[in-house]
């Protein structure tokens, strides 16, 4: 089940309508000025032209909405290939430096391949949020997705992170949107909150709706810096970087019918994020 989302008919839609209107008015205008006036021929010209003139630039109208389109098209086009043989390229990357990780005689030396890794996983959640960040209107698909198993996915990308789940709940939403949402929150909590544990809560409630709560024990940020998460180039401490992790986690979140919330744990030493999902029914 797709969520809806604006489509280029609609344009057309418009256009035509309001070449119908126009055209139909100009029309009318002619009828009665003829109907009313000596003068049909001065009528006749100036009604003629006007319509012509609403019919060419109609026209005009249509041809660029569908160039618009076509340049669309070509751009998403471009994008999806381009990103394709990124992801895979990144992922053949991450597989290696796995087995590197893996085989190494010396786990002393992991250290150039831990931070391969971490890099890696940086730039797949840049990628997937440039993405979303290009293609705003993008349609998402309605899938049942468990969170608790979702959550355990990502344990292999924060190998350093001790993430603790307590509960579970099937929700209604798009696990590739859902997926980047929690990779932007877990980023956040590692990098500029330099947290090592996260506790994830998840809850049914009385409204139909399943919440998550990740709580990091990160060092926090102020409550200025607190107003600011969720804006776009919005920089609430020193590590952080341009602010489009946490602004597409909480648009993709609102375009799946949920809410995304931030708050400070109660001893100011942490972050924790709320998140409202519709339940799968």
């Amino acid at each position: 089940m797709a969520l809806p989302a604006p489509r280029t008919r609609v344009h057309y839609v418009a256009a035509v309508a309001w070449l119908i209107f126009t055209v139909s008015l100009a029309s009318w205008w002619l009828s009665v000025g003829l109907a009313l006036t000596d003068r049909h021929r001065m009528f006749l010209w100036e009604g003629a032209v006007f319509i012509v003139v609403l019919l060419v630039g109609g026209v005009a109208i249509l041809v660029a909405i569908r160039r618009e389109n076509r340049r669309h098209q070509a751009l998403e086009t471009f994008f999806m290939a381009f990103t394709h043989d990124l992801k895979t390229s990144l992922a053949s990357v991450q597989l290696q430096a796995e087995g590197l990780r893996e085989d190494g005689p010396d786990p002393a030396q992991s250290g150039p391949i831990d931070r391969l890794l971490q890099d890696t996983v940086r730039l797949q959640i840049q990628l997937e949020n440039s993405l979303f960040v290009a293609q705003p209107d993008g349609r998402l698909l309605k899938e049942r997705l468990d969170l608790a198993a979702a959550v355990d996915r990502q344990r292999e990308d924060w190998p350093s992170l001790d993430i603790i789940v307590t509960g579970t709940g099937p929700v209604l939403v798009d696990a590739r949107a859902f997926e980047t949402v929690l990779r932007n929150v877990l980023q956040n909590a590692v990098i500029h909150g330099g947290a090592s544990r996260v506790d994830v809560g998840i809850e049914r409630t009385n409204a139909g709706v399943v919440r998550m709560t990740l709580a990091d024990n990160g060092r926090g940020m102020t409550p200025e810096g607190l107003a600011q998460l969720g804006e776009p180039f919005a920089r609430p401490g020193p590590t952080s970087g341009t602010g489009a992790g946490l602004y597409v986690s909480r648009r993709l979140v609102t375009r799946m019918g949920g809410d995304m919330h931030f708050a400070l744990s109660g001893n100011d030493s942490g972050l924790v994020v709320t998140i409202d999902l519709p339940e799968a029914r």
